[in-house]
């Protein structure tokens, strides 16, 4: 168990695909402080009050959600389960931001699913 951005989700090599699941509980959006909205204040006055958010705020957020998903997925050898825990990764301007193979598949219970997927683990 770790805290999304801290060593154990984004510093730590697991080899031989030690993790089999990662749980990524919330959007690791970052607080408002004085840097993070100067930089969103540069990027609206740059692009625009969109974008301005989606590089101070959003991307920053999904970059840590893709290291500490990326924990149990290190080769193209390795298979993992990652579990989204946070209704807006659904909504689209959080969605639209991981990669295009980055595949979801939502359920209100995922047991089965589960079940499932560490039986064909093997």
């Amino acid at each position: 168990m770790g805290v999304q951005g801290g060593s154990l989700s984004e510093g730590i090599d697991y080899e031989d695909n030690l993790l089999s699941a990662v749980f990524i509980i919330g959007l690791p959006l970052s607080p408002p402080s004085i840097e993070t909205e100067a930089l969103k204040e540069y990027y609206m006055k740059k692009f625009s009050a969109e974008k301005g958010y989606y590089y101070s705020y959003i991307y920053p957020a999904i970059n840590k959600v893709m290291q500490a998903a990326g924990r149990c997925i290190r080769s193209e050898e390795d298979k993992g389960v990652i579990i989204l825990m946070d209704e807006r990764f659904k909504q689209s301007r959080y969605a639209k931001c991981f990669p295009e193979d980055f595949k979801f598949n939502t359920s209100d219970n995922i047991n089965n699913q589960l079940k499932q997927f560490f039986r064909s683990k093997g």
